[in-house]
């Protein structure tokens, strides 16, 4: 077992990510914590020039790397780039490029692409829960998942353990067939009172965050008794009811 006080291995944690989806919550923690290696220079009165490349789509995007020796592949891949770089927090840095397009590594054998609303997302520690309408006649596939990013239960129970206005919750794998692609997200259905939406909001949101980078988190609330999609799945948490009280 490795001491807490050891560096993590983040390209070790981005190789294992894109292989195994549960592993990026603690890959972006990792990434976060860590200081980047970024192209550019940084001038005496406190102004940094940061070169672009060209994403797949034509458009500008910021790249950023783990190591030194992922910077030079970009050079190697790209003779005319900026070969000065200077280090930096990756928080930090994600803060003073909010609404860019950054790329990890991206002529190494493993990158990632930051969306601004991902970046957004982790910098300010939750999940943007935003309604979504599924039509009648869309034919949704669903059933258990088969792997559950580490934490996300406990994470979760925690949290409605908290709240009287939440009965049981029940975590479920979805599939979307569209005509070009397929969706596929987590569904979370969370069974109580009528206030238990209002109630749980902000503090969903910021348990979900680290999870929902994993994959797509979809939440559903149901009142007790109500029909939905998860019935045949067990639920991960119910609370527990008090048969009695004593005087």
């Amino acid at each position: 077992m490795a001491d807490a006080s050891e560096p993590v291995d983040v390209e070790a944690l981005l190789a294992a990510a894109s292989k195994d989806a549960t592993v990026r919550p603690a890959f972006v923690t990792a990434l976060l914590q860590s200081t980047v290696f970024v192209p550019g220079s940084a001038s005496g009165e406190g102004m940094v020039n940061l070169p672009n490349l060209l994403g797949r789509d034509g458009h500008a995007v910021q790249p950023f790397y783990t190591s030194e020796e992922r910077l030079n592949e970009t050079i190697l891949a790209v003779p005319d780039f900026d070969r000065n770089f200077i280090t930096l927090p990756c928080r930090a840095f994600w803060e003073m490029t909010r609404g860019a397009t950054l790329v990890l590594n991206p002529h190494s054998a493993f990158g990632k692409e930051f969306l601004p609303g991902e970046i957004a997302q982790q910098l300010d520690g939750a999940a943007r829960l935003t309604p979504r309408v599924v039509e009648a006649d869309t034919r949704v596939l669903v059933g258990r998942p088969a792997r559950v990013p580490p934490g996300m239960i406990e994470a979760l129970s925690a949290l409605f353990l908290k709240r009287p206005e939440v009965e049981e919750a029940r975590l479920g794998w979805t599939v979307t067939p569209r005509e070009d692609s397929v969706d596929e997200s987590y569904l979370l259905v969370i069974v109580g009172s009528a206030s238990a939406r209002e109630m749980l909001g902000a503090d969903l949101a910021r348990s979900l965050v680290a999870y929902s980078t994993a994959s797509p988190v979809d939440v559903m609330f149901a009142e007790p008794g109500a029909d939905h999609y998860l019935r045949d799945v067990p639920p991960f948490y119910r609370r527990r009811k008090r048969l009695f009280r004593r005087g």
